[in-house]
């Protein structure tokens, strides 16, 4: 099947990925998220219902697990400018919590604490080619050791970084998965890449296409 451009209202698109899910039996849904780019929740809130799945998989909430809505509500009441970790505050994360809260899904980090980073002034501290390999290295095993885990007991709803979804990462190369639907932002104008604030619904799409795996 050809790759399924996917857009907000489009309802024709989400339906041929219905179909795509259903008819390959899929248990895997990667989606690649642009950090700090406007959070598409209409998309994933559409997708979350075509996929139906038991667990939401997050990168973004490191090793913390949300099971209930009783840690829901105890994440939600942090103020928002409260540094969760190196990387993020509670503000940034709580309109994908909510989101799959209001599914009633359990939320489980898939990324290791501070995503790797050392100290709070990692953003100034340039780290060589060979570190940042590293850190990328060992950030996508523990994605893919999560994954793996998660597929084992039910149907996965997994938000990544885009960056994990490229060719050739380990996040993809190391899944236990026959059949994946991977789901990654299309921009109307790439000169834009480093103004996401400029960037409006219209400009932005989503390719979601079928990776077959042999185990």
């Amino acid at each position: 099947m050809d790759n399924i451009k996917l857009k907000i209202k489009e309802y024709k698109s989400l339906n041929k990925l219905k179909e795509l899910i259903k008819d390959n039996n899929i248990t895997l849904v990667l989606f690649g998220e642009y950090h700090g780019f406007s959070i598409q929740i209409s998309i994933l809130k559409e997708i979350i219902k075509i996929t139906k799945p038991d667990f939401f998989l997050y990168e973004m909430l490191e090793e913390k697990k949300i099971l209930n809505n009783k840690d829901a509500k105890h994440f939600l009441n942090k103020l928002d400018n409260k540094d969760f970790s190196f990387i993020s505050t509670y503000g940034q994360l709580k309109p994908i919590i909510r989101l799959a809260r209001n599914f009633n899904l359990q939320i489980i980090g898939c990324d290791i604490k501070n995503m790797g980073c050392k100290n709070k002034d990692w953003r100034k501290n340039k780290i060589s080619r060979e570190d940042g390999e590293e850190l990328t290295k060992r950030r996508e095993l523990q994605q893919t050791k999560v994954i793996n885990q998660y597929t084992l007991k039910g149907v996965v709803f997994a938000l990544v970084g885009d960056h994990h979804l490229r060719r050739g990462s380990l996040v993809l190369s190391k899944l236990n998965n026959e059949r994946v639907v991977i789901i990654r932002p299309s921009f109307k104008w790439s000169e834009k890449f480093n103004h996401p604030n400029k960037f409006s619904n219209s400009e932005i799409s989503y390719i979601a296409r079928l990776q077959a795996r042999k185990i």
